[in-house]
């Protein structure tokens, strides 16, 4: 059972991300529940995923207020969608901006959700921001310095589609 801090959060988060789609595609606007993971287009359900960080309330601390009491979904979701969103606007460099602060709860998430290879060069890349934060390039190459079965990004997200596809059942504990 999850605490009244944590009830509150998970409101916040699902009416805010429920609105954000809402607003996206207003001609599908009852397409969107509040329960996003029980959108019936997968397409639709995989995108409310990819924004679902940018509706956790991340503080200034970089901390998610509650994420820790949030179902199992929630916890993955945050780490490894944010880590993907920044891949896409900042390239390598969402490995130092992730650094300290989100590596180490995406490489476990990545971990858990059977993406053990793509850990190991988060891991590895990890190791790189910790003895230079800012070293973007040394980042780049200790990530691609581990083999990496998903370092491609579209086998990445299909991997990354068929989990949370599958496992919807994660996020459930919210309703």
């Amino acid at each position: 059972m999850t605490n009244p801090s944590c009830n509150e959060a998970l409101e916040r988060v699902l009416l805010s991300l429920q609105s954000y789609m809402q607003r996206m595609y207003p001609d599908r606007a009852e397409a969107f529940p509040r329960e996003f993971w029980k959108i019936e287009d997968d397409d639709l359900h995989l995108e409310a995923l990819g924004y679902l960080p940018l509706h956790m309330g991340v503080t200034d601390a970089g901390e998610v207020p509650g994420l820790d009491a949030m179902p199992e979904g929630f916890r993955l979701a945050f780490p490894i969608f944010w880590l993907e969103d920044d891949y896409q606007v900042n390239g390598w460099t969402a490995l130092t901006n992730a650094g300290e602060w989100l590596l180490p709860s995406a490489c476990a998430a990545y971990r858990r959700i059977g993406l053990v290879s793509e850990a190991s060069a988060l891991e590895a890349a990890l190791a790189s921001c910790r003895a230079d934060p800012e070293d973007t390039d040394a980042a780049e190459a200790a990530y691609k310095s581990v083999e990496n079965a998903t370092r491609d990004d579209d086998r990445r997200a299909e991997a990354l589609g068929a989990f949370f596809l599958a496992n919807r059942h994660l996020f459930a504990g919210a309703s």
